[in-house]
């Protein structure tokens, strides 16, 4: 049993590490949408992630960077925080810091919300539905504030 659920964790890491990042993009946005109806909490923990998993994908498979390393990278930057990788995607792509790129507002917003995630995963507690709402929409801009730096397809709803 543990054999076979090791092997599932090392083979879900390899494709995510192989996948571009219009491919994560795709899966992130679908998690995303299946995430709208969940409580707060949940929904930070699901959005933050969602900016650290594309802009792992993004570092990993920056433009130069060999398609055949990319288990390798994966394993470089798996251990980063959200905060280092995004910074690290403005870095690779040419982008302003964070705070000038995203707004200092936004960006602080994004830092809190990555503690708050943190917080919500390892003391199972809840930051109340106002603050996490405010967390929620800083991190869809930072995803967004990617998307365009990337040059990746961005989709517009309707309203």
């Amino acid at each position: 049993m543990f054999e076979e659920l090791d092997e599932g964790l090392i083979q879900l890491r390899r494709v995510y590490a192989q996948s571009k990042p219009a491919v994560r993009l795709a899966a992130i946005r679908l998690r995303l949408a299946s995430a709208k109806e969940d409580s707060g909490p949940t929904r930070l923990i699901t959005t933050v992630s969602a900016v650290e998993a594309l802009a792992r994908s993004l570092v990993v498979h920056a433009p130069g960077r060999p398609a055949s390393t990319a288990h390798f990278r994966y394993q470089q930057v798996r251990q980063k925080t959200a905060l280092e990788l995004v910074e690290e995607v403005l870095r690779l792509y040419g982008a302003k810091p964070a705070a000038d790129h995203f707004g200092e507002e936004t960006y602080r917003c994004f830092a809190l919300a990555d503690q708050y995630r943190d917080l919500v995963v390892h003391e199972c507690t809840y930051p109340g539905h106002e603050k996490s709402q405010q967390l929620i929409e800083a991190c869809e801009r930072v995803l967004d504030g990617m998307v365009s730096t990337a040059g990746l397809l961005r989709v517009v709803t309707p309203d």
